[in-house]
């Protein structure tokens, strides 16, 4: 397994790799609205966590999201392989970590 800089990250990154693990890929829109964050901070986070490695694009032009098949009209990111062995063998890191704003 890859070592990820997990001491890098915020509150709310671990929040966002929390709601991803648990509920599937997103978009920034929807994290954003989710969580009442700022679009463009909710962006700037994403990416950032994509070029640490947490993160990776959905590919392709239809996706499962939420359980659902979708078109695919925003960039939506999932977590990696990695990230999600990672949360799996380490629950006790994400736990009492609050999904509301």
């Amino acid at each position: 397994m890859a070592n990820l800089p997990w001491k890098r990250l915020s509150q709310e990154d671990k929040v966002l790799l929390k709601d991803l693990y648990l509920n599937g890929a997103d978009c920034a829109k929807f994290l954003a609205r989710r969580f009442s964050w700022d679009l463009r901070e909710t962006m700037d986070r994403l990416k950032t966590l994509e070029k640490l490695g947490f993160l990776e694009r959905v590919k392709g032009r239809f996706a499962v999201i939420r359980g659902r098949l979708k078109h695919m009209n925003h960039t939506y990111y999932e977590l990696t392989r990695n990230a999600k062995l990672y949360i799996r063998k380490h629950p006790e890191v994400f736990e009492g970590l609050s999904e509301e704003p």
